[in-house]
């Protein structure tokens, strides 16, 4: 259905929209006809792995998804968010090229440094940009050191299920939890007002939002 209206997350069914809601990323409900807002109003973006629509993630064969991640290194690199988060666990299996995958904040950053990140354009699809520029999550990047410049040195990395109505293994509470999560990481590195500096990420906070996942952070 998203692909025959030419929307994101266009099925009803889909909670994607009223999860950005019911957590507080965005401050009122909105249609999928008004996607743009997130650019426009809230400094958010969508952008898909692969280009043509699926009824689901798992419609897409690995080799098609593998194929597609220089192409978003390179929009990621060239963007420079301060967060990215992969709406689908098995996307960000494939783009990070390991097997297990647990949702919410990951252990590494995507770096965004000139040479890891591979922003010359005339490299971006060249073999050496096939693997994503990740790092470990180190506890002086939980800081923010450097993150107050224009462009951060990294971004953190956030995965969370699939919000179609199709995953059955995460129901919608389980969805809005992470979303939760995803809210208070947003809050603590880019907070809205500029006169509020980031701040730590607390995982006891995410603890309390979510699953306990601390071990694997440090």
């Amino acid at each position: 259905m998203s692909g025959q209206k030419q929307l994101h997350f266009g099925n009803p069914q889909n909670y994607f929209w009223k999860g950005l809601f019911q957590s507080g990323l965005i401050p009122r409900s909105i249609a999928p006809e008004e996607g743009h807002l997130l650019w426009t109003s809230w400094n958010m973006s969508i952008v898909n792995l692969v280009q043509r629509t699926t009824p689901s993630a798992s419609d897409l064969s690995r080799q098609e998804m593998r194929d597609a991640v220089p192409d978003l290194c390179r929009k990621i690199s060239e963007s420079a968010p301060r967060i990215v988060c992969f709406v689908g666990i098995g996307i960000y299996a494939t783009f990070a090229a390991q097997s297990n995958t647990t949702p919410g904040l990951q252990p590494v950053v995507y770096s965004l440094e000139p040479a890891a990140s591979g922003a010359d354009k005339s490299t971006a699809t060249s073999s050496n940009a096939q693997q994503p520029p990740l790092q470990p999550l180190t506890p002086d990047k939980t800081a923010h050191q450097g993150m107050l410049g224009a462009r951060p040195p990294f971004a953190y990395l956030f995965v969370m299920p699939s919000t179609s109505g199709r995953t059955t293994t995460y129901q919608n509470r389980d969805k809005l939890m992470f979303l939760k999560q995803l809210k208070y990481v947003r809050d603590c590195v880019a907070p809205a007002s500029p006169e509020s500096p980031p701040r730590p990420i607390d995982h006891d906070v995410l603890d309390d939002l979510g699953p306990k996942t601390r071990s694997k952070y440090f």
